[in-house]
């Protein structure tokens, strides 16, 4: 059989793709690289927002267009696989890999992640989330949160260490609440800074560098082992909103207040680090002001890098119905002044550091990304290298 996969969404749902691609691999199958000659297309979809919620739909109408055999897993399935089934009568509808796995005779034990890049590797630490955002549906379709024990990580970061991979991405739906037995609860008893401290201690993996992290989890002892030089100087903070009263609709779970000490505390142990973030804007009931405060707080701040999102509201989340829901033309002059606002940022970020010597590592056309995030030209270094760059007006370049 030859298969062709469509990945909707975040970078775990990239990940249980590339799990898989692999499993089946090792069944026996093979990719199609072009979806035409493929005898069966995996849509795997994703369902945070009405927004993907149809993209999800779009893809697996195209595909079916294409007269193909279409299998469809993900979050979409997760959260309402009747109405995938409605809505694709002969598509195949799978609520889990273990469902996608039993259908192609394929033993659990050949679920390993493919090595396909030479340069770093995305490692899940957890999956789930206990949260109870009121824009997310991600805990309908992903369960609560379950932490992946510890040998299992480490067993994959040898494995890329034995394979010559340079740096891991610890990922994870709810990632900062590794170790919590109640993260909603008890954000404070996060042991991710005991598994970045065995991390450490077991492997000698060059660099490693973590996804998206919830400010509330991250409390005065972890700036402690963030010291260390092998973690890289960049974190990803999912702060959405820099309005208090927006935050408490949004049921967050953590304050303006947290945000601001993470920002002092990362900057402290680490004057060059990049601080990055995913902002939601035009939220029910966000007010002008609400707006400008989070505006203020990317400033104050100095985020180096912002991802916009206008709201969308997702069926069965509790924002859906909210009032005051805002008008679609107000969203995206927010979202596009705001992202202006963000390529200030990122700019005076990076003119910051002009002088400074970073290192890079190398991915493709002798360029990479050095430990904070910037991609920088190396000429003449080839794929899966470290080398030392000074950041200067001709070694910046664009960025994917």
């Amino acid at each position: 059989m030859k298969f062709h996969f469509r990945t909707l969404g975040c970078k775990m749902n990239w990940l249980d793709s590339a799990r898989i691609q692999a499993a089946l691999q090792s069944g026996g199958h093979h990719v199609a690289e072009d979806e035409n000659d493929a005898d069966i297309i995996f849509i795997n979809s994703c369902t945070v927002t009405g927004r993907a919620d149809r993209q999800s739909r779009q893809e697996t109408s195209h595909a079916q267009r294409l007269k193909k055999q279409v299998a469809i897993f993900g979050c979409g399935p997760k959260v309402d696989p009747t109405k995938w089934k409605n809505k694709f009568p002969g598509a195949l509808v799978f609520q889990n890999e273990k469902n996608i796995l039993e259908y192609f005779h394929i033993s659990p034990d050949q679920l390993e992640f493919p090595l396909h890049d030479r340069t770093r590797l995305p490692v899940a630490i957890q999956t789930g989330c206990d949260n109870k955002c009121t824009f997310c549906i991600t805990r309908i379709a992903r369960g609560k949160t379950e932490d992946f024990p510890i040998q299992g990580i480490l067993r994959q970061i040898k494995r890329a260490e034995e394979n010559g991979i340079q740096e891991i991405v610890l990922t994870g739906i709810q990632l900062a609440s590794w170790g919590c037995e109640n993260s909603e609860k008890y954000p404070e008893k996060s042991q991710l800074p005991e598994l970045l401290h065995t991390i450490l201690e077991k492997t000698t993996i060059p660099r490693i560098r973590m996804s998206s992290l919830g400010p509330q989890f991250l409390q005065k002892r972890f700036f402690q082992i963030f010291q260390n030089p092998r973690i890289c100087d960049h974190l990803h903070l999912s702060i959405q909103s820099g309005s208090p009263e927006i935050l408490k609709k949004m049921n967050r779970g953590h304050s303006i207040e947290e945000v601001f000490f993470i920002a002092q505390e990362a900057k402290k142990v680490r004057p060059e680090v990049a601080l990055t973030s995913d902002i939601i804007v035009g939220f029910p009931g966000e007010r002008e002001q609400d707006f400008l405060e989070t505006v203020q707080m990317t400033e104050k701040i100095g985020l180096s890098k912002i991802h916009v999102f206008p709201f969308s509201p997702r069926e069965g989340t509790g924002a859906a119905n909210f009032p005051d829901h805002i008008h679609a033309a107000i969203k995206k002059e927010r979202a596009q002044y705001l992202r202006r606002k963000g390529d200030i940022l990122r700019k005076k970020f990076i003119t910051s550091q002009i002088g400074r010597i970073q290192e890079v590592l190398v991915e493709d056309y002798e360029t990479g990304y050095s430990k904070n995030y910037i991609r920088l030209k190396a000429p003449g270094a080839q794929s899966g290298e470290r080398v030392r760059v000074q950041i200067q007006e001709d070694t910046i370049t664009q960025e994917k």
